[in-house]
């Protein structure tokens, strides 16, 4: 691991430990100088003195008396987090780093205090540094630095080097080892561009056509690199191609225009833009099967992407209300399922939304509608299977999917589910009525036999009930407010033990989370456009979600390489510096 210089120091209220002072951070221990913290792990520090070892010598009962949660707080023990959260900044690991060797290491788990079968994933510890810990945020800091300090005069290799013997060129070399393994791993990547994804396209052109499909995805694909519209990429594309033009050349000589691109995309039919990009995904994963530690059975989470529409929507197919927490008033919609592996999100297929023959509406009663989300759940289910040749065995779902006919599409399945409830009466009031400790402090909450009514495909024209379980869980590091579940795990809340079990089983779902929040979205790859030809637009989002999975693609092979025990959630590789070398791989390729 990398080490840090970084400096800072506190303490905790009513401890014996020096007060702030950054003069402090480079005393001699012999002068008394050195913190709490620092004088314990004086007491074993040697030449053979492992992180792991410092940090569960240290004895943070002093600190422990002023946890701001109370004793009856359904939280991570303090004195094993406050431990986790030293050894990150003693090791200058990230929190995911921390949490992947908790959970590989049950001895590391156990000499922390944790229970090995309990230990904090990613976002709990930053929830916990940033919150429980901001008190003692200095105090963290400068004593790992004197740690640091003192372990460097021992010898320790946790140490950092004397100031007088550093040296720059183990950081120097190990970050450029990081930028030649990137520049490696995209071009080998970009390389498979034309074998792995292009041959999933089909335009279906007439044998005259002056261009072929290849330089129609070449130019596609510089659109989503660069982010422009077909007419200005286009006409970039033509500079690359034709760099020193004759005005006597012919016209084809500067590739393919904006307008050829997108009359032959206007000329697929919606089904055969979807199957060609659920084809493409199929054939990315099965790339990276080697790779990505997918979950056996495998984990899939199913989301809703709107892509805004402006303007009028007369006569447009597919155009849907957009959420009351979007900007605008008007979008497409287009599900997706991804496959969950450790610590990413692998796009295996999309469905575009809004076209009541997808979802065989003479199986519903009641009310047309242009889409039904438990019709979406089933298609996209058998969609992944049918093209990862992967068995799915548990659903994550976003809040839109909170339906009696989802439920009974995913229990006939026979698959395990969590899906954020919808925050309707019902709903508030089960929150109201939470269970309470004897300070009034909400506990997890199990109800189960929760019944949810609505159309379910071929009931017989009966709203039918859906039984499912409700969780509640309180407020606590990662969350600022009540959360509420639907699932079909088994959970309880009777005694303390089960509820932390139910906490964990259910929180699963953030994993999700936060790795849509630290990769962001597909639309980062998506070309400018204004067309209102929903063709184009679908297969603009259809052909970026492939360009976004290369990205995942490279950042897996990266960390991979590099033999890095942890995932991080963060990636190594970032989007626009992946887009600079597509751009540049396009260049040879045109």
């Amino acid at each position: 691991m990398v080490h840090d210089d970084s400096t800072g120091v506190g303490a905790a209220k009513g401890s014996a430990d020096p007060q702030t002072d950054d003069r402090l951070a480079d005393v001699d221990p012999l002068s008394g100088g050195w913190g709490i913290l620092t004088q314990q792990a004086d007491e074993i520090l040697d030449e053979t003195t492992t992180a792991v070892e410092v940090v569960g010598h240290l004895d943070l009962t002093t600190y422990a008396r002023d946890d701001p949660y109370p004793e009856w707080h359904d939280a991570k023990p303090f004195e094993p987090m406050l431990r986790a959260i030293l050894l990150a900044e003693l090791t200058d690991a990230s929190d995911a780093a921390v949490h992947r060797t908790l959970e590989a290491d049950p001895d590391t788990a156990a000499l922390l205090g944790f229970d090995p079968e309990d230990v904090p994933d990613q976002s709990t510890l930053s929830r916990a540094r940033n919150n429980r810990f901001a008190e003692l945020e200095r105090t963290i800091e400068v004593s790992c630095r004197q740690i640091r300090t003192l372990a460097a005069r021992r010898g320790s290799p946790i140490g950092a080097p004397n100031q007088d013997s550093a040296s720059t060129e183990p950081t120097g070399s190990s970050k450029r080892t990081v930028n030649r393994l990137i520049r490696g791993k995209t071009r080998e990547v970009l390389d498979e561009l034309t074998t792995v994804v292009f041959p999933a396209f089909d335009f279906d052109r007439s044998d005259e056509a002056i261009y072929d499909d290849e330089e129609l995805l070449l130019l596609e694909s510089l659109l989503g690199a660069t982010g422009t519209a077909a007419n200005g990429g286009a006409e970039t594309y033509g500079d690359h191609v034709n760099p020193e033009p004759n005005v006597d050349d012919p016209f084809f000589a500067d590739g393919p225009t904006g307008e050829t691109l997108l009359e032959a995309i206007k000329d697929l039919e919606i089904e055969t833009i979807t199957e060609m990009v659920n084809r493409g995904a199929a054939r990315v994963v099965t790339r990276a099967k080697p790779t990505i530690e997918f979950e056996q059975p495998a984990m899939v989470a199913i989301d809703m992407t709107y892509i805004a529409y402006y303007g009028e929507r007369e006569e447009l197919v597919r155009v849907q209300g957009a959420p009351e927490d979007k900007s605008y008033d008007w979008c497409h919609k287009v599900a997706t399922a991804s496959i969950v592996g450790d610590n990413i999100l692998f796009t295996a297929a999309m469905l575009p939304i809004g076209d009541a023959d997808d979802h065989d509406p003479d199986a519903y009663a009641g009310e047309e509608k242009s889409y039904r989300v438990g019709g979406v759940v089933r298609r996209l289910v058998d969609i992944v299977e049918a093209r990862t040749t992967l068995r799915i065995r548990r659903v994550f779902a976003d809040r839109e999917f909170h339906a009696a006919d989802v439920v009974a599409a995913l229990e006939e399945r026979g698959l395990f589910y969590v899906i954020p409830a919808a925050r309707d009466d019902r709903i508030k009031r089960f929150i109201a009525r939470m269970n309470e400790d004897v300070d009034g402090q909400k506990q997890v909450t199990v109800q189960d036999e929760y019944g949810i009514y609505g159309p379910v495909k071929d009931s017989g024209g009966v709203r039918k009930r859906a039984e499912t379980t409700l969780v509640g869980l309180p407020p606590d590091e990662d969350r600022d407010q009540t959360q509420v579940f639907l699932t079909n795990l088994d959970v309880n809340d009777e005694i303390r033990l089960d509820r932390r079990s139910t906490r964990r089983r259910i929180k699963r779902y953030t994993r999700r989370g936060g790795i849509e929040n630290a990769y962001g979205g597909i639309k980062q790859f998506a070309p400018w456009t204004t067309s209102r030809e929903y063709a184009v637009r679908l297969f603009h989002f259809g052909f970026a979600m492939l360009l976004y999975d290369m990205w995942l693609l490279v950042d897996l092979l990266v960390q991979r390489s590099l033999g890095i025990v942890e995932f991080r959630t963060k990636p190594r590789v970032i989007a626009p510096r992946f887009r600079g070398f597509l751009r540049r791989r396009l260049v040879t390729l045109i």
